[in-house]
Parts: C-alpha cells; structure tokens; sequence
C-alpha cells in the first residue's frame, strides 16, 4: 500500500475511534463500574481543594467537606491518575468529570498509536489495521476507555513496553533502548502493580530467547531495565505497607487463594472471558500470537499471556467478578488478532491472483462491516442508559434522606456501593452487600431487623440485585413503605408498619 495513503487511512480510522467515545461524553461516570470511578472521582477532588482549589458555586463548608470526603478513600496503587486530573482542574478552573473522561480517551489512542508501531513492524499493514480495528472498535474497549480509572494508562503504557522491548531485542546491548523500555515497564508498573506478571515474564523471556541465560546474566542494561522496572512499585509497596501502614489492611482483602481448590473459580474466570471478548475471540488472538513468525518476540507474548494465568491465580475473586481485570490481556488479543488479519489476507492474496482480483476489497469491506456492527453496538450500550439525573438527585434528596450530622440514616443496594451519594450528596451511606435468602426463616428475621433497625430510609438503585431477593422483598412490604418511586430506583421509608 502507498505510504501516504496508509497514513490516511490510519489517522481516519483513529478520527473514528476518538468520534465514537465522543458520543454520549457528559454522561456522569456511572456507566462502567462506578464505585470504581467514583473513588478516582472523590480522590481527585479531594486532592484539587487539598491543594489550594475552590468549587466556586459551592460554599466553603461544601468544600471543606468534599475535600475531607476524598482524604477518606483508601489508596491501593499509587493515586498519580487523581493527582494528573487534580492538576488538570487547577488549569481549567473546574471540578468537570468530563475532563478524565477525556483524558482517559486521549491514554487509550495514545496506547492505539503504540499498537500501530508495534505491528506494523511485526505484522505488516494488513496486521496493524487488523489490530487497530480490533483495539479502537470493540464494544467493551469503547466503554472501558471513556472510564476514569488507573487501568486505561496501565493498557497503553503495556503495549508501548511491549513496543519498546521488541525493539530492544532487535538490539539486545543497546543502552538506549534498554533505558526506554526499563522506564515505560517501571511506570506502567507503578501506575498499576499488576503489569508486573505479563511485562517480568515477557521481558525475562523475550531477553533468553534472543541471547541466550548466559549473555542475559551477563548483560548490565537487562539490570539496568529490571532495577527502573521494578524500583518504583517496591519503593511505593515498602513505604504504604511498612512505613505508613495503609497497603496492610488493603493487601489483607484482596487474596484469595483458597479459591483455588474449587471448581467453580476457573468457571466464573472462563464466563468472565465470554462476556468480555467471547471465548472463541480469546482463543483466537492465542492462536494468532502462536502464528507470529519473529520468533523473540513471539516468545515474549507467549509468556505475557502466562503472566495474565499467573495474574488471575494470584487475585482468583476479581478475576471472575470484575471484567476491567481483563483490560490487561487487551494487548495481547490485539496483536494475536493482528496476526490472523495478516495470514488471512495473505491468503486472500493468493486467491485473487487464482480467481479474482476482487476478493481483497471483499476481505476489506467485511473488516469494516465489522467494525462498523462493533461502533454501532457501543453507541446503543451508551445511549441505553442516561445518568444525568443522578448528581442533581442526590444533591436534593440529601436535606430529607441524610438531616443530622454526624449520624447516618440511609443505607443502599447499590451499583455504586454509595460513591454517588458520597460524591454529589456529601453523605457515606450504609450499604446492604450481602443476602438474607439462603437464611432460615427466624435467623433471616433477625439479620434483616438487626441490618435495618438503625436506619430510615433504604435507596434501592441497583434494581438486579433487589430483585434477586424476595425475601428482602417481603420483609420491605410488612414493615417498610415506598417514599419515592421510578424506573431506575426505589426509595423505601423503614420501619414504618
């Protein structure tokens, strides 16, 4: 393909991609995981009005409570997303949620443009377009990559590692691009701790295939990389676990090996992968990857994906429960997908030279439909829901669900886990996560009046999960009634009957 053309196209296609995040943008974050967003939301608040900053159409004491509200939020990684977007409030002089929104779209392109270099060299045009289609296009990506969270840089700065590394395997004693990719590792790995299984691997194999144990061990700039990949996180880890002490409880939650003996853990991982790539997707970018010819490289991607298997034995809950956990093998699919594009279309190729000149543009017009369905599918998904009700609710409600200081009438079923009510109503909710319904009759009696006693009122906005409970259910109508009422909550009034 002529150079200049392919330039085109490339920029076309990331116009289109930047375009379909556009759709639907001042939509609050609730769209995609939102306790987890709305916790990079408190923080980065809380760090702007920490750092000098002033909502002005707020008062002070709507301020001052806001700021405390964010110095409340635990850290688990490094918060350097929230403190980024604080920054990026001082500059535009406002607390708009649009503005990660944005930026968190602007790592993902940037990660596209990481991914264009990358399998262009690997994998020709054919392949990058192939990837790019994939990566810019695909339903779950589009909605992951407007969310305000740590793991959108984490992906674009792992493809630009994996870019990085094959270069330095091309050129193995080279001080420079030891350096470059030591650096990218280190902060892609500080940013979200989790990089470090895919990228260790990766880059431990990827070196003994091109030199050998022998040189690898002897080769100061592998050294160099593993001290600036891994320096980073262990300094941040000693300093939050041993000297400030706030990873302990955090580390103290998050590990559940003994899930490991049970059957049911690879099940729920596997559905995860459905609902995320689909299953016969997943397997095949794994297929696609074993088709890569450059065969250091090659070796590198295959231990990528055994640090993502290492990575989900070693967080066996959230694997199979929260499907962002699967944004870190997005690399890896898309690159393996790559790879297919580009033996299909050497195929087609050799079929068109047999038959038709045609059957290229046909292969070409089938990758668009495709992409095309995909962007077609996002727009529903977020037009499908429209949150921007919600902060002007909570602000309005808080005066009659929350009127004491300092003592907490509210408790919730919510998709949000109450960062919503935190952020836009000031007020820390209590929040019911648990079940009454595989309870006897007398012992679920007890659960249920000892849980809702203290509390007033009940916000049901997570419809699924209230549902699911017709026990809950029967108890609300025997001593609760409904205070306010629509399609997408409940608000029940307690102990009133």
């Amino acid at each position: 393909m002529n150079k200049s053309l392919k330039i085109i196209l490339t920029i076309l296609i990331f116009l289109a991609g930047f375009g379909l995040r556009m759709v639907d943008f001042d939509d609050p974050p609730l769209d995609f995981h939102p306790a987890r967003q709305m916790h990079s939301a408190l923080m980065a608040r809380g760090f702007y009005l920490q750092d000098g900053g002033y909502i002005k159409d707020r008062t002070p004491e709507y301020n001052n409570e806001a700021m405390i509200l964010g110095g409340l939020e635990a850290w688990i990684e490094p918060p350097i997303y929230e403190k980024l977007t604080a920054g990026l409030y001082h500059l535009f002089d406002s607390v708009d949620l649009r503005i990660p929104r944005f930026t968190s779209i602007l790592f993902w392109l940037i990660g596209g443009i990481g991914l264009a270099l990358l399998t262009d060299e690997l994998l020709g045009t054919a392949g990058m377009f192939g990837a790019l289609g994939w990566y810019l296009f695909f339903p779950y990506g589009v909605i992951a990559s407007r969310s305000f969270q740590p793991d959108i840089i984490m992906t674009g700065l792992l493809i630009w590692t994996m870019y990085l590394l094959k270069r330095w395997l091309e050129r193995p004693d080279s001080f420079g691009r030891a350096l470059a990719a030591g650096l990218c590792a280190g902060l892609c790995i500080l940013i979200k701790q989790v990089a470090a299984f895919p990228l260790g691997l990766a880059m431990a194999a990827g070196l003994l295939s091109a030199q050998g144990l022998k040189k690898t061990l002897k080769n100061p700039f592998v050294w160099l990389a593993a001290v600036l990949a891994l320096a980073p996180m262990l300094v941040y880890n000693y300093w939050g676990y041993f000297v400030k002490g706030f990873l302990v409880q955090q580390y103290q939650g998050r590990f559940f090996l003994s899930e490991l003996a049970d059957v049911t853990f690879y099940i729920r991982w596997m559905r995860m992968i459905e609902q995320v790539f689909t299953v016969p997707l997943f397997f095949c970018g794994i297929f696609g990857i074993l088709m890569i010819r450059e065969k250091n490289i090659r070796t590198a991607f295959i231990a990528y994906f055994g640090g993502y298997i290492l990575y989900g034995l070693s967080l066996p809950h959230h694997i199979g429960t929260h499907n962002y956990y699967q944004l870190l093998i997005f690399p890896f699919i898309a690159a393996g997908l790559g790879s297919l594009v580009k033996s299909g279309a050497r195929a087609m190729m050799k079929a068109s030279r047999k038959h038709s000149r045609f059957v290229p543009l046909c292969g070409i017009l089938c990758c668009m439909i495709l992409c095309g369905w995909w962007a077609a599918d996002s727009v529903m998904t977020m037009h499908r829901t429209d949150f921007r009700a919600w902060p002007g609710r909570w602000e309005s409600w808080m005066p009659e669900l929350e009127p004491f200081e300092g003592r907490i009438s509210t408790i919730g079923i919510m998709d949000d886990y109450g960062g919503g009510m935190t952020y836009w109503g000031l007020r820390n909710p209590g929040i019911w996560d648990t079940s009454a319904e595989g309870l006897e009759e007398l012992d679920a009696l007890i659960k249920l009046n000892t849980t809702f006693w203290n509390y007033k009122y009940l916000v049901v906005t997570n419809l699924n999960k209230f549902y699911e409970q017709p026990r809950l259910q029967r108890y609300l109508n025997e001593t609760a009634e409904i205070l306010r009422q629509e399609e997408d909550y409940i608000i029940f009034e307690l102990n009133v009957k």
